[in-house]
């Protein structure tokens, strides 16, 4: 489940104030624009003593997260791109860290991995989310579509635009990704079957293959 924590938006680099205004508007509105990237920084939501989840969630949401963390891993590595991962064992990682790492990369983009979970037991579906920006849009909405059609959700919860730590202090087109309600019996029961996490981790696979291809 995400953590939001809202802060003040860093100002833009200096060298920006010299570039014309219609330039820099390009730059940051474009809503298909998609850089070229060759890395991609995999975050594994959760790890160590922070569970994820809500109070008295049967299943461990960081168990969850960095299972299909790795299994990304694998995919991205095999189409030949570089991965930087977060975290690969069940440590925890402040959300700060995680957005030192994912910014010291080059010409990257960013996925972070959760599961939501809520009281009420009906709540199902799978969300993508991004915070501002054209190149996160494009690649939320990539992504998005590929996990709709791969993983066939009762709900769709669609791309959504919110404030989170980790996407707001990312310098890289970056995304969260919400891969169902691990406190719905029958979502939760999916996303238990190591078979049905391997197609999370290929829908987000795919997405970031077709990223500005098909805008």
């Amino acid at each position: 489940m995400r953590q939001p924590k809202p802060s003040p938006m860093p100002s833009f680099p200096k060298f920006l104030s010299f570039l014309p205004a219609v330039l820099l508007a390009a730059l940051v509105l474009a809503p298909g624009l998609a850089p070229a990237f060759t890395t991609v920084v995999v975050d594994p939501g959760h790890g160590g003593q922070d569970r994820g989840g809500i109070p008295g969630q049967r299943i461990a949401e960081k168990t969850m997260t960095l299972d299909v963390g790795l299994r990304l891993e694998k995919l991205l590595e095999a189409a030949g791109y570089t991965v930087v991962m977060t975290r690969t064992d069940d440590t925890f990682i402040p959300l700060p860290d995680r957005c030192t790492i994912s910014n010291r990369a080059r010409d990257a983009i960013f996925v972070s991995i959760h599961f939501d979970a809520y009281r009420a037991s009906h709540a199902d579906g799978v969300t993508t989310i991004y915070y501002s920006g054209g190149g996160s849009r494009t690649l939320a909405s990539s992504v998005h579509r590929c996990l709709v059609r791969r993983l066939k959700p009762d709900t769709d919860r669609g791309v959504q635009s919110h404030c989170l730590f980790v996407l707001h202090h990312n310098r890289w087109p970056c995304i969260l990704v919400e891969g169902g309600y691990l406190t719905s019996p029958a979502e939760g029961k999916k996303i238990l079957d190591p078979a049905y996490r391997q197609q999370i981790a290929q829908a987000i696979a795919d997405g970031i293959a077709n990223y500005g291809k098909d805008e």
